[in-house]
């Protein structure tokens, strides 16, 4: 069994299903797109629901992975600076990946018979960031910068702030999507963080 087709058909279901939804691509499509006849696909998956299911296992792998990557980047002594990295890395991630846009779709339009894998898969990669965040909490507890907002307020907001970002991709170009991205990170920021003397 050819691997380098496994991962090709991979690659071409991620870019489908993300600009086509899972019911609107078929298997052909994905033969096509990688350079090889639908019976092939069968060599290495018996479905197209098969497929579907190792894509988003690698969309889940691909975005943890990176999350963990940015925590190991982190500093103790500066958690304004740590938020503002997390925040930036879900922005930079929304903007350049084709995973972010299967995310946003199946996030708001999951195909019924995968509602609830979606569902848990959203929940798993939640935790990562949680635990990230509840990190960064700690250290700004500990330095005495944040008002009064106790761990959850902390997650909700922080949550709430980047799920208003993901909507917003969704309807502006870039250059009107960093705008928005600095303006709601300055007003989060002053919510969230003491000021001087305070």
């Amino acid at each position: 069994m050819n691997q380098s087709n496994k991962i090709g058909i991979k690659k071409a279901a991620l870019r489908l299903f993300s600009e086509k939804g899972y019911e609107d691509t078929s298997l052909h499509e994905i033969a096509l797109a990688v350079g090889i006849k639908k019976p092939s696909i069968y060599n290495h998956f018996d479905h197209k629901e098969d497929i579907f299911c190792a894509v988003l296992d690698d969309l889940l792998l691909s975005e943890t992975t990176e999350y963990q990557h940015l925590r190991k980047q982190m500093k103790i002594d500066e958690p304004k600076t740590n938020l503002r990295m997390l925040f930036d890395l879900y922005c930079k991630r929304l903007m350049t990946t084709e995973e972010a846009l299967l995310w946003k779709r199946v996030t708001f339009f999951p195909p019924q018979q995968f509602k609830e894998m979606i569902e848990e898969k959203f929940f798993e990669f939640e935790n990562v960031v949680t635990e990230i965040l509840s990190g960064i909490y700690n250290d700004a507890r500990a330095a005495d910068i944040l008002r009064d907002v106790d761990g959850d307020e902390f997650t909700a907001s922080f949550f709430c702030l980047v799920d208003g970002i993901f909507l917003e991709h969704h309807y502006y170009n870039e250059q009107v999507f960093r705008q928005r991205m600095d303006a709601v990170w300055k007003v989060y920021n002053l919510g969230i963080f003491k000021g001087e003397g305070e």
